[in-house]
C-alpha cells in the first residue's frame, strides 16, 4: 500500500486544538519514558523514544501550519517568515537523523534477539544493498571520489565537444582556451566551468538504484548525470532556483531542453556574461549542444521533483507560481519510467499540503510501480536523506556566495581539476 499525503490545516482553532492533544500526548510518553531503561527494556524503551521524536517533528509541522497561517493573515513580515520556515525545515531534517539512529538501534536488538535476520553484506533480497546502506553503514553519505569526479568532468567535456578547440570556428582566443557553459553557449576560463552533478553523488550508488532502478546508481559519476555550466549558474541549479526541463512534449525521447527558474527574487541577480546580464534572461532558454549526447531524462526529472518540492517546502519567493503550472498543464510534458512511485510520494509527505491533482500530475506517466518496496519508514528515511543531500548543497553554495562576497573568491575548488584543465588546455 503506498503512502497517503497528509494536508494541511488552515484553521486556527484546528492547529491549537491539535497542539494541545500533542502536548498532552508528549506529557504521557515523557511519564512512560521515565518508567523504562534502555538496559532492562531495549525494545520498549527504543520504541518510545522513536514515538517521542515523532511527536517533536509533528510539533514543528504544526508551527509551520501556523506561520502559514499568520502569514496568510499578513501577520508576519515575507523575510521573517521565509527565514523561519527554512530554520523549521532544517530542525525536522535534523530531527529525522535522529529518529533513525533509534530505529538503526531497534534492528540491531531485534537481530540480536532473533526477532530479524540478521543483514549482512551476503544478504539476499531485491533491496538488501539499500537495507545494508540504510541500517549498517554509518555514514549517511559517500565522500566525493577525486578521481572519479576528474574523469567525469574530462569525459563530460569530451562528450559534449565543450572544449573551445573543439569549436569548428575559432574566432576567439578566450574561446579556444575555454570551456562551453551548456546553458549560456559561451565559453569561460576552465575555472569558471563546473561539471554539475544533476543527481548528487553523497546520495550513494545504492539508495541511487533504489530510486530509479537497479543498475542506474552506477552512472552517478557518468556524463549522463553531467552538464558543465558556469559556476553561477551551477550554483543556481544545485540549490534548485534553476531546473531543466524539455521543450517538446512530442519529443519521444527528449532531445531539446531548456532552462527554468523556480525562484522569482533571483530574477534580478547580475550575470557578466557576453549575452546575458540577468538571471531573468536564462529562463526559458534553451540549451545547445554540439553533439548528439544528452544527459538523462530521468536524473533531469528527478532535479526539477526535488526542487520544485523544495521550492514549495521553503515558501521560496514566486513558489505558487511554479506549482499552478501543475494544475493548469505539463511542466515536465514528457512521458518515461523516470522515479519509483512510491518513493515520489514520499518525497512528497515531506511537503503535506499538496492537492491530490498535483500529486497525480507529477506521478502520471513518469513513474514506476513495483510491488515489491522498502517499508514506510525507510522509504521515508531516504526521502529525508535526499532532502539532506540538497539542503547541504544549498548551504555550501550559500557559503561560496558569501565567501565570493567578502574575500572575492568562492574558496571551492573542484578537486582540482580546474588546475589540470588549465595545464591540459
Amino acid at each position: 500500500m503506498l503512502p497517503q499525503i497528509p494536508h494541511r490545516h488552515s484553521s486556527l482553532a484546528v492547529l491549537e486544538d491539535m497542539r494541545l492533544k500533542n502536548k498532552a500526548s508528549r506529557q504521557d510518553l515523557k511519564r512512560k519514558l521515565s518508567d523504562a531503561t534502555l538496559e532492562e527494556e531495549p525494545e520498549r524503551c527504543l520504541k518510545l523514544r522513536i514515538e517521542q521524536i515523532e511527536f517533536e517533528q509533528e510539533d514543528l509541522e504544526l508551527e509551520r501550519d501556523r506561520m502559514d497561517w499568520e502569514m496568510n493573515q499578513n501577520k508576519l513580515d515575507e523575510k521573517i517568515y521565509r527565514k523561519a520556515q527554512k530554520s523549521t525545515n532544517k530542525r525536522i531534517i535534523s530531527l529525522g537523523e535522529d529518529l533513525w539512529q533509534f530505529r538503526r538501534q531497534l534492528r540491531t536488538h531485534k537481530e540480536k534477539a532473533g526477532k530479524l535476520e540478521l543483514l549482512t553484506p551476503d544478504s539476499d533480497g531485491a533491496f538488501a544493498a539499500a537495507l545494508l546502506h540504510l541500517y549498517k553503514d554509518p555514514k549517511k553519505g559517500k565522500n566525493r571520489n577525486s578521481t572519479m569526479q576528474s574523469n567525469m568532468r574530462r569525459d563530460t567535456i569530451a562528450a559534449y565537444q565543450a572544449l573551445g578547440s573543439d569549436s569548428r570556428a575559432v574566432d576567439d582566443p578566450r574561446t579556444a582556451a575555454g570551456i562551453r557553459c551548456a546553458i549560456s553557449g559561451e565559453y569561460f576560463s576552465p575555472g569558471d566551468v563546473k561539471a554539475a552533478h544533476i543527481v548528487p553523488v553523497h546520495l550513494g550508488v545504492e539508495l541511487a538504484d533504489y530510486i530509479f532502478g537497479m543498475g542506474t546508481g552506477a552512472r552517478l559519476f557518468s556524463i549522463d548525470n553531467c552538464l558543465m555550466l558556469h559556476k553561477d549558474l551551477e550554483r543556481a541549479f544545485d540549490k534548485g532556483i534553476l531546473v531543466i526541463v524539455p521543450v517538446n512534449s512530442a519529443e519521444k525521447p527528449s532531445r531539446r531542453w531548456k532552462a527554468v527558474l523556480l525562484n522569482e527574487a533571483c530574477r534580478n541577480e547580475v550575470l557578466y556574461f557576453k549575452t546575458l546580464a540577468t538571471m531573468t534572461e536564462v529562463d526559458g532558454m534553451e540549451l545547445t549542444f554540439q553533439t548528439e549526447h544528452r544527459p538523462a531524462a530521468r536524473f533531469l526529472y528527478y532535479h526539477f521533483v526535488v526542487s520544485l518540492l523544495r521550492c514549495r517546502q521553503q515558501r521560496e519567493p514566486g513558489w505558487e507560481n511554479a506549482w499552478v503550472k501543475l494544475r493548469t498543464g505539463k511542466p515536465w510534458p514528457t512521458p518515461g519510467r523516470y522515479l519509483r512511485e512510491s518513493m515520489l510520494l514520499s518525497l512528497a509527505r515531506t511537503v503535506r499540503d499538496l492537492e491530490d491533482g498535483e500529486i497525480e500530475t507529477l506521478i502520471q506517466e513518469r513513474t514506476f510501480d513495483v510491488p515489491e518496496r522498502l517499508a514506510d519508514d525507510e522509504e521515508k528515511e531516504v526521502a529525508r536523506r535526499v532532502l539532506d543531500v540538497h539542503q547541504e548543497l544549498e548551504e555550501r553554495c550559500l557559503l561560496r556566495e558569501e565567501n565570493l562576497r567578502i574575500y572575492g573568491s568562492d574558496g571551492e575548488d573542484e578537486e582540482d581539476e580546474e588546475e589540470d584543465d588549465e595545464k591540459r588546455y
